[in-house]
């Protein structure tokens, strides 16, 4: 398998890491501090890591599409990762860190394997929302005001995670 790495000196400061192999270079379609595009899709794998180049404040909306060839696809922003297709319980939706920090939501994390989806992840200063597929996953009522993150998706436990997009659009400040 080869591992996919996209060079920050190439394209404007987006890093993905993966410590063991050489790297292989291979463009985005589009990518800016809020986007990043590759209608192939980026593949990831082990430690991979994809971040967004800029880091981003509350009120946002995050529109992210990728798949999962098995388990563990997971996102970090609101979160220090929420995980779908959790290799404990695929049906769980896993949300480790932030104001929610283990508030896991049964019966919300299985995507399907193979299949692209497209997550919605809103985050107010005061809430947060996933959605997949237009359906509402989870909610969480909490301080968010303080996050200044990049949004990060990345695989776990042997999965490979391939991500078509990541695009972050600022809210207006009066968003609830």
């Amino acid at each position: 398998m080869k591992n996919t790495f996209l060079l920050p000196a190439i394209l404007g400061g987006l890093t993905l890491f993966h410590p063991w192999s050489a790297p292989e270079v291979r463009a985005a379609d589009h990518i800016s501090r809020d986007r990043i595009i590759n209608s192939q899709g980026i593949v990831l794998a082990d430690k991979d890591c994809l971040n967004t180049p800029g880091t981003f404040k509350p009120p946002v909306e995050i529109k992210i599409v990728a798949k999962t060839d098995t388990t563990n696809l997971r996102l970090g922003y609101a979160a220090d990762q929420v995980i779908f297709n959790w290799e404990g319980n695929q049906l769980e939706l896993r949300v480790d860190g932030g104001p929610a920090n283990g508030r896991h939501q049964p019966d919300a994390g299985k995507i399907p394997p193979g299949q692209f989806v497209a997550i919605r992840w809103v985050v107010t200063p005061t809430r947060q929302s996933i959605y997949v597929d237009k359906a509402l996953r989870y909610e969480h009522q909490g301080d968010y005001s303080h996050i200044d993150r990049c949004v990060s998706v990345f695989p776990a436990g042997g999965s490979v995670v391939t991500v078509k997009s990541i695009e972050v659009r600022h809210l207006p400040a009066n968003t609830k």
